[in-house]
């Protein structure tokens, strides 16, 4: 059995004619920039994401980068970003002319609270909660922080499309409730183009209207030759947002497929005392499982290579997000703009953390199979 860490997404084939059509149909018309696909994807991922406007930008990293821009935040302040998370997240803030302060994960992975707060200094000007693995962060507690401190928050959901968590008693979207949302349609994602993407979210108009202003040169109402500020070129593609409004209709499906494959693998590996699993969250939409990421534990820290190397031995491909965490990245600690805080959850994790195959391709017979070799691997140790 061969199963991939990243197979063939399953709507490949479901959606074939839907998209095949929709590619023939922009060649044809040459709408390859703007138009009526943008402006259908734009306005049902707002929807989606309980906003009231969305932004098509070029790929995920613009997206925060631009957001940060739209906030016009003091020249070189600081916004704290956790090190357990992509480079992404780090880069977008440096590259907007900021300061990155990175803070330590809890055992969930997520921002850790305490280490949050000890990192705010008179400097700070924003929090980046990363709402990793695909599950939502607790944005309350991230709210009452920035309300306390007078902080901005650029949610990265990147990871986390289509995720809830409870906010003021009601069922929220991830990148509704921070002051901008950012997205990344990376094809591997739970929402994938055919290439990059990327978006942003707001329930600002003004903010959204000046993201939009910077991600199209600057152009003012969309008035060609109308600069009103220095902006960049990163604009959503006819043909991607095309095919992402045709996979959005399906979202929350895949969305489902993926909690179903998770809870397989927990009722699986349950017995393993030397794999410590995710959690779920607190709702089941907390978490749409973009990755399952487990923790080697006890006799299986320090094994992770010799693991991947027999599941992959048995056809199983696995990752590994991240195995260095950004606070012990070089480019990191060489960088004059970047603080770290406090990483060391995020350090021991790094070398513990393994990401099984999800998604909606894989079959609860594949699953049982991973688990069986998982188990035959921990029956090899005990000998």
């Amino acid at each position: 059995m061969q199963i991939k860490f990243l197979d063939l997404p399953a709507e490949y084939n479901i959606l074939k004619p839907q998209i095949d059509s929709l590619i023939s149909e922009i060649v044809s018309s040459g709408e390859f920039i703007g138009g009526k696909h943008l402006q259908a994807f734009e306005k049902n991922f707002s929807q989606f994401s309980q906003t009231k406007g969305c932004v098509g930008v070029g790929n995920g990293t613009d997206a925060l980068e631009i957001a940060i821009k739209a906030l016009a935040l003091p020249e070189k302040s600081e916004i704290i970003v956790p090190s357990n998370t992509f480079f992404a997240s780090v880069e977008s803030i440096l590259n907007a002319g900021h300061r990155a302060v990175l803070v330590d994960c809890d055992k969930d992975y997520l921002i850790d609270r305490q280490a949050l707060e000890n990192a705010i200094t008179p400097n700070t000007a924003a929090i980046m909660p990363v709402h990793l693995y695909g599950r939502a962060c607790d944005m309350t507690m991230v709210m009452a922080m920035a309300q306390k401190y007078s902080l901005k928050v650029i949610e990265d959901c990147s990871q986390a499309h289509g995720a809830k968590t409870l906010y003021k008693n009601e069922l929220k979207s991830v990148g509704s409730i921070g002051d901008m949302g950012c997205f990344s349609f990376y094809p591997g994602k739970n929402l994938g183009a055919y290439g990059d993407g990327g978006a942003i979210v707001s329930n600002d108009n003004r903010l959204l209207e000046v993201a939009r202003e910077i991600a199209n040169h600057g152009i003012r109402n969309n008035t060609k030759y109308a600069h009103a500020r220095i902006g960049r070129n990163s604009r959503l593609d006819s043909m991607q947002a095309g095919i992402l409004n045709i996979k959005l209709a399906r979202l929350y499906e895949v969305n489902a497929s993926r909690q179903a494959c998770a809870k397989m693998y927990g009722e699986a590996l349950g017995g393993l005392e030397n794999i410590i699993l995710p959690k779920a969250g607190d709702l089941p939409a907390n978490n749409v499982w973009h990755l399952y990421v487990v923790r080697l534990a006890k006799i299986w820290r320090g094994k992770r290579k010799m693991l991947v190397e027999y599941l992959a031995k048995n056809g199983v491909a696995c990752g590994v997000h991240y195995p260095q965490d950004l606070g012990s990245l070089e480019a990191i600690l060489q960088h004059p703009d970047c603080r770290v805080a406090s990483n060391q959850n995020a350090k021991n994790f790094a070398s513990e953390i393994l990401s099984l195959p999800i998604g909606e391709h894989i079959s609860r017979e594949e699953v049982a199979y991973i688990a069986e070799k998982l188990h035959a691997f921990a029956g090899e140790l005990a000998r």
